[in-house]
């Protein structure tokens, strides 16, 4: 089936990026699943160097806000870290992924933060939570405090802390 879905890849943007599990079944609702997609998804960033602004993973469903990866195809990128959750975490299903992701390119600091916002507050608008700060499978709290996950996050903390320019200095608000 053709796709109309345009991709702008190559071109510098940070991206709002959402996938789901097969049939939008709750495969990532366990501490272990969750982990285990975080280490595979910290492996990815460093491999394929990209940075990552915000995650949140969600029992069915995953977001993330990124930059593009140097010298790979974005969409070669979820292709392998996919590939590598499902084969650690598929256990006897067919499938763990629904085949497709969507992505959406951001442009603004308004579109960022307005993205940041929505991957934050995501569990307390399902009610899994009440705050951000009590979902632990997100990067909320590193934002709020700087506390160091599995994942390395491209915030105004890992800037600070390597005191040098990054190039998306100006995309990376305090909050």
């Amino acid at each position: 089936m053709p796709s109309r879905l345009k991709r702008f890849h190559s071109f510098g943007h940070d991206h709002f990026i959402t996938f789901s599990c097969f049939e939008r079944l709750p495969f990532l609702n366990d501490d272990h699943s969750q982990t285990v997609f975080l280490e595979l998804l910290e492996r990815t960033r460093s491999r394929h160097r990209f940075h990552i602004f915000g995650y949140v993973l969600m029992p069915e469903h995953v977001h993330l806000l990124i930059d593009e990866p140097k010298g790979t195809e974005l969409q070669s990128v979820f292709r392998a870290l996919k590939t590598e959750t499902s084969k650690r975490l598929r256990g006897d299903r067919e499938h763990f992924w629904k085949e497709r992701y969507y992505d959406f390119n951001v442009f603004t600091q308004r579109k960022f933060t307005e993205k940041l916002r929505y991957i934050h507050r995501n569990p307390v608008k399902r009610g899994l939570v009440d705050k951000p700060e009590d979902w632990p499978w997100s990067s909320y709290r590193h934002w709020l405090t700087g506390e160091r996950g599995i994942v390395e996050i491209e915030s105004h903390w890992t800037f600070d802390q390597r005191a040098t320019t990054p190039t998306h200095r100006e995309r990376v608000p305090r909050s």
